[in-house]
């Protein structure tokens, strides 16, 4: 029998099972508390979910949600996918060890539609694990990340997916993006200017990789995965999204949809707010307070890489490399893709001077903090 929330009597289970099930009108058969159980409570309209659908041996899209103690929004994210317009997808729900209700919360959700596989990890391995771990999963000619923080207006899947079966040239389709906070209220309306379109992969290399920003919101976006494929998958290691990006740019165009579908929620708890643990500790004497604040630190990438000296500016700038070296380019592309990287280096020079400084801290920290004070006090702030 279907348990939907902790608190759900047997009655209501039924009445919420013939609701997806497709038996009875959402709008006559639930009253307001069961609604916001099944829907959440809500940026998203009350529409039925739909009928009980069979899975079948592969989907043409696969969705790969990643969470970690995402009860506050998780059910709101569920549904804004069941609802979407397109439906011949899966939905990889992969969870990272949570220790909230997020596991039942899920469950429950699994139980009335086939199309989602529920995986759940004994230990917190990190979102950057997490991440790859859905992609892994996937079994779909196109794939899609989804946060457990973020929305989906209902036609952003089919819009998508019919830019990417019209055009075999297009590695990925994105629409614009709606910042809204917490409790869903609008914040803005992101714009990027950057055009991703170009037939020329150096051109589109240079518009990711110079104009991209830190958001990365094309990220959400659906990509073939034929061309995924033919890259690494995505590292565990800062800004990882933004260098598969420029990757996949090397591969085919972007194309954007004008309309603002996906729906990105702004709070505290989010990636890009998660302090480094030395930052957190209190500490007598400190060579610099600096971090990235527009990106999230290791910690969130790997819980367990707390204490390593790394240089995130000098990785990125190994990988974009690597990935120029890799890509099916002709050599006057990659010198051209070479002269991008160089205008890039004098750009960035004063954030990989920042890296030295921040390792120097690092090693500071790891010398003044004993790493068993370290672990707890990660643990306290899980």
């Amino acid at each position: 029998m279907l348990s939907y929330g902790r608190c759900q009597s047997k009655a209501a289970n039924e009445r919420l099972l013939s609701v997806l099930d497709g038996r009875n009108g959402i709008s006559a058969s639930l009253n307001p508390a069961e609604s916001n159980i099944l829907l959440g409570k809500s940026l998203i309209r009350l529409v039925p979910v739909g009928a009980r659908i069979p899975m079948r041996s592969t989907r043409l899209l696969s969705i790969g949600l990643f969470v970690y103690n995402g009860e506050r929004f998780i059910e709101e994210a569920i549904h804004s996918i069941l609802n979407q317009t397109f439906t011949d997808f899966e939905l990889i729900i992969s969870d990272n060890a949570s220790t909230d209700s997020t596991c039942e919360i899920v469950e429950a959700y699994a139980k009335c539609d086939d199309r989602i596989r529920y995986y759940r990890s004994e230990k917190n391995m990190g979102a950057g694990w997490n991440a790859r771990r859905v992609y892994e999963l996937a079994t779909g000619k196109y794939f899609r990340w989804t946060a457990v923080d973020d929305l989906l207006e209902p036609d952003l899947l089919r819009r998508c997916v019919e830019v990417l079966e019209s055009d075999p040239g297009c590695v990925l389709a994105h629409t614009r993006t709606k910042e809204v906070d917490e409790n869903g209220t609008f914040i803005q309306n992101y714009v990027q200017p950057m055009k991703t379109d170009y037939d020329d992969p150096v051109a589109r290399f240079s518009e990711i990789f110079l104009w991209g920003g830190d958001k990365c919101y094309q990220i959400y976006g659906v990509m073939r995965m034929s061309a995924l494929r033919q890259i690494p998958p995505q590292g565990i290691y800062v800004n990882a999204d933004g260098v598969l990006l420029a990757r996949m740019s090397l591969l085919g165009r972007f194309y954007e949809i004008p309309e603002y579908l996906f729906i990105s929620r702004r709070h505290s708890r989010q990636s890009m707010a998660t302090l480094p643990q030395r930052m957190k500790q209190p500490r007598r004497f400190r060579l610099t307070s600096r971090y990235n604040r527009s990106l999230p630190s290791l910690e969130w990438w790997d819980p367990a890489r707390s204490r390593t000296i790394t240089f995130p500016e000098f990785r990125r700038l190994l990988e974009y490399f690597l990935s120029i070296y890799r890509a099916p380019l002709g050599t006057g592309q990659k010198v051209r893709c070479y002269r991008v990287l160089l205008f890039w280096i004098k750009t960035n020079f004063r954030g990989m001077l920042e890296d030295l400084l921040i390792a120097a801290d690092q090693v500071l920290y790891n010398l003044q903090v004993p790493n068993s004070a370290s672990t707890n006090l990660q643990k306290q702030t899980d």
